[in-house]
């Protein structure tokens, strides 16, 4: 009996020490969280007015926002050529101008803002003169290396602002793991140098495409196939729900440029023209003047109707079924010039 209540005894000591340590361990949680500090989040309204603020002035080449003032372009003729592949600045173009220089080989008029940090370009390679008429639209330097007689005769006569690589090769340079014709490079700084030598003017007194500040909803054509007739020279842009944009492919693989970025653009134009050979090196005639059908492939949409130009110092401009201006996302906008003759266009 004495046992039993010892027992007793011990078992309610047990419990109170259990009550009391279970009581300690609660004070202890609420002083705890009496300091901690939960962050509160604030509407932060400045911020919230900031990103819905309008944009005020867009750049004219690719409607990007800017708050300075407003830099003219310039223009740069790029290799194609496989041995000149993988090319350099391609992913930070404004706008580029696509078309088969000598069958089945396509050059790449390519134009860059003059506030974008381009730290290499090129292959740079000769000029054609329907490239030179399309420089024409912008009024900026055209950067090259050569040309064929009548692009050179042409700049020569009616160009201020030429920037041959044979009269200026100490804004271009030589890549030594390159090979012969394809390894010319030059960069934006060496481009503002050389206008800064020159004291040369450049404006951005072109006119400008209309843009629109967010892309539409989605539609159904989510690429376009512009067959150049050779394997490595087929070209595929397929369009991204998800990022909004075209990723660019040729010769059935991803099109990336040398430091490995892929080439994207917000816009892709089907210009189509007439163009012809006019020699036996396979050099062509290609009409950059006029009118012609078009199509425009952006926001996984398709828009048929025509392009305009109604002279050398126009901008070719893209226009609907019913007669009204096309507007483009903002962004890059690559344009592939195409005939009949030298491209098939599948969507």
């Amino acid at each position: 009996m004495l046992k039993i209540k010892k027992q007793r005894i011990n078992f309610i000591v047990l419990v109170v020490i259990m009550a009391f340590l279970l009581l300690g361990t609660i004070m202890v949680i609420i002083c705890n969280e009496r300091n901690i500090n939960i962050p509160i989040k604030q509407n932060d309204t400045s911020s919230d007015s900031e990103a819905q603020k309008p944009c005020e002035k867009i750049r004219k080449i690719d409607g990007l926002c800017i708050t300075g003032d407003e830099v003219g372009v310039y223009a740069v003729m790029i290799d194609n050529h496989v041995g000149a592949r993988p090319q350099a600045g391609l992913n930070q173009a404004s706008l580029v101008y696509e078309t088969v220089v000598e069958s089945p080989i396509t050059r790449f008029l390519v134009v860059f803002s003059l506030d974008e940090d381009v730290a290499k370009i090129g292959p740079v390679r000769s000029a054609r003169p329907f490239y030179v008429d399309w420089t024409k639209e912008f009024n900026g330097l055209y950067a090259h290396v050569g040309g064929s007689n009548e692009a050179i005769e042409n700049l020569n006569a009616t160009y201020k602002f030429n920037f041959d690589e044979f009269y200026n090769g100490s804004y271009f340079y030589r890549d030594n793991y390159r090979s012969a014709p394809h390894n010319v490079f030059t960069s934006s700084a060496l481009i503002k140098k050389g206008i800064e030598d020159k004291n040369w003017e450049i404006k951005s007194d072109f006119e400008s495409w209309k843009f629109r500040p967010e892309p539409e909803a989605d539609g159904a054509v989510l690429g376009v196939e512009i067959d150049f007739k050779t394997y490595d020279f087929l070209v595929r842009w397929e369009y991204d729900v998800v990022e909004k944009n075209y990723v660019r492919y040729q010769g059935h693989r991803l099109h990336a440029v040398s430091d490995g970025s892929d080439i994207l653009a917000a816009n892709i134009a089907v210009m189509y023209t007439t163009s012809s050979v006019i020699d036996s090196y396979g050099r062509r005639e290609t009409k950059t003047i006029g009118s012609g059908q078009a199509l425009v492939f952006q926001n996984g949409q398709v828009i048929e109707g025509l392009w305009q130009r109604n002279s050398l110092g126009n901008r070719t401009k893209f226009f609907n079924k019913d007669g009204t201006e096309i507007v483009f996302n903002v962004g890059s906008t690559w344009i592939e010039v195409v005939s009949t003759e030298t491209a098939n266009v599948k969507y």
